[in-house]
């Protein structure tokens, strides 16, 4: 049982709750656009299919970072470094390849189902979910080598997470829909990004061009403040929205991203300043589309 439970830990179990929260968002999208009733079992589905995307991200970056040393050499945190598995397992790294690659076979699998079952969404969801799978396989050894690239695939890959569930379930998005997105692109962009800040030394030793390495830890935190104060602006302004005013509850996690910020105003890399605003950003990230969905159901 140990066995199992150490190989697991390659896909990172308590950052599927990121993966929960953005498919309950596209569930309520989809609630609100839709006059039919929802099918539970085309949702299980989904929710599946999502976390499946997100187990083979996980597994197959602990895999490239294990083999490329970084899991060696980084400062591990509980919201940065990797589970470190690989480090203490490494006869598992066999196993977690495999777990990548079953988990986006699995992914793509639910996707073509839905495809076959309602061939009228090919020309929506078919890119969706391509663009979804190049994403998960060249995250690691591509994308992380290219700073701007890197700080927008993370937001990118939820964000496609929630339109896709939107339109499994609910048919083709509207205008509302697509702005409804943006406040959890930017929020999961952000929790990529402050999470490479301890890592700045070891992603530099492997080859890797990470944002902070690239402008400095002080513009990066500039960059993290536009993002919060864009994916606020958006929640602001659905509240003159009709529809779309209860995606407005996401303001809620608001005082937790200014608690974030005050702690990274001056010197990010202390451990006594970082350490808190990620677990401060982990909470915003997570909750905020949570809040957004339940609003958008209740209202």
């Amino acid at each position: 049982m140990s066995g199992t439970l150490d190989w697991l830990g390659v896909a990172r179990g308590r950052f599927l709750l990121l993966t929960l929260s953005c498919v309950a968002l596209g569930l309520a999208l989809a609630a609100r656009g839709s006059a039919e009733a929802m099918s539970y079992s085309d949702a299980l589905l989904v929710m599946l299919g999502a976390l499946a995307a997100h187990v083979a991200v996980n597994a197959l970056n602990e895999w490239g970072d294990y083999r490329s040393g970084l899991d060696l050499q980084t400062r591990r945190t509980a919201f940065s470094g990797g589970s470190g598995t690989l480090v203490t397992h490494p006869h598992l790294l066999g196993r977690t390849l495999l777990l990548g690659l079953g988990s986006l076979l699995t992914c793509a699998l639910i996707g073509v189902l839905f495809l076959l079952r309602q061939p009228p969404l090919l020309l929506s969801l078919a890119p969706i979910g391509l663009a979804g799978l190049l994403l998960v396989l060249l995250y690691t050894p591509w994308l992380t080598r290219h700073p701007w690239l890197c700080l927008f695939a993370p937001g990118l890959g939820f964000a496609l997470m929630v339109l896709g569930t939107r339109i499994v379930l609910g048919g083709a998005p509207d205008l509302g829909d697509l702005w409804l997105i943006l406040p959890p692109l930017l929020l999961c962009n952000n929790l990529l990004l402050l999470g490479q800040f301890p890592d700045i030394d070891a992603d530099r030793a492997v080859g890797r061009r990470t944002l902070p390495m690239h402008i400095g830890c002080a513009n990066a935190v500039r960059v993290a403040l536009a993002q919060w104060l864009l994916a606020y602006g958006v929640l602001l302004a659905v509240l003159a929205q009709p529809g779309l005013a209860g995606g407005a509850l996401g303001l809620l996690t608001l005082p937790l991203a200014l608690r974030a910020a005050w702690l990274l105003r001056r010197e990010p890399l202390q451990a006594q300043r970082l350490l808190p605003a990620l677990g401060l950003n982990a909470a915003v990230s997570v909750a905020t589309p949570l809040l957004m969905a339940v609003g958008l159901l209740a209202l």
